[in-house]
């Protein structure tokens, strides 16, 4: 699956649908953002996050990377992790958010 890199939408670019449609996109865009960044695939990942204890599956993790399924901040902050674990073995920074620095005005 190849993704582009986006940056998470902020408050002041939310569109007139509302907060729950710009929540979904901005855990959606930071989550496919930093695994645009790594070099894993889907199930590279699922299999980091099914390691921290994640119970969805590989074909549900790549619809919340797709934004056609909404994480919820547990699921968001175990991938979130996962993707940082990868950077962090490779002697690298952080860079994906966890949910509790998302806006909380997009929830």
């Amino acid at each position: 699956m190849s993704v582009t890199p986006v940056m998470p939408m902020s408050a002041d670019s939310r569109d007139e649908r509302g907060g729950a449609h710009a929540a979904v996109a901005s855990s959606s865009m930071v989550l496919r953002a930093g695994f645009a960044m790594s070099d894993l695939d889907v199930d590279g990942l699922w299999i980091g996050y099914a390691g921290l204890g994640g119970g969805l599956s590989a074909e549900v993790l790549e619809e919340i990377l797709l934004g056609r399924r909404r994480a919820t901040n547990h699921e968001h902050d175990l991938i979130a992790q996962a993707l940082n674990d990868h950077f962090t073995d490779r002697g690298q920074d952080h860079p994906v958010p966890y949910s509790r620095d998302l806006d909380p005005s997009d929830d």
